[in-house]
């Protein structure tokens, strides 16, 4: 997935998922730039699910099984319309 901030634009993998004194826990890869570690709360997970459950995003998550792993057409790579095309 890709993750764009005011201070970067990076490509972020999901490793792993679990649930953690009390939260969904999300962890990336190790290959990732930056290790990073996104703990939900219940709300979250709530407004997460709401979303998903829409027919755009449901319709989306169905015909990704039949994509292959490109990126959508018009999306901007890291260096491309950034404030801070190489942060670091």
């Amino acid at each position: 997935m890709r993750v764009t901030t005011p201070i970067a634009d990076m490509d972020v993998s999901v490793e792993c998922l679990r649930v953690e004194d009390g939260g969904l826990v999300m962890t990336n890869s190790d290959a990732d730039a930056v290790q990073i570690r996104t703990v939900m709360n219940p709300v979250d997970v709530r407004k997460i699910l709401g979303a998903l459950l829409t027919p755009t995003v449901l319709w989306f998550a169905f015909t990704c099984i039949f994509r292959k792993g490109s990126a959508p057409v018009g999306q901007a790579t890291a260096t491309q319309n950034h404030p801070t095309p190489n942060p670091w």
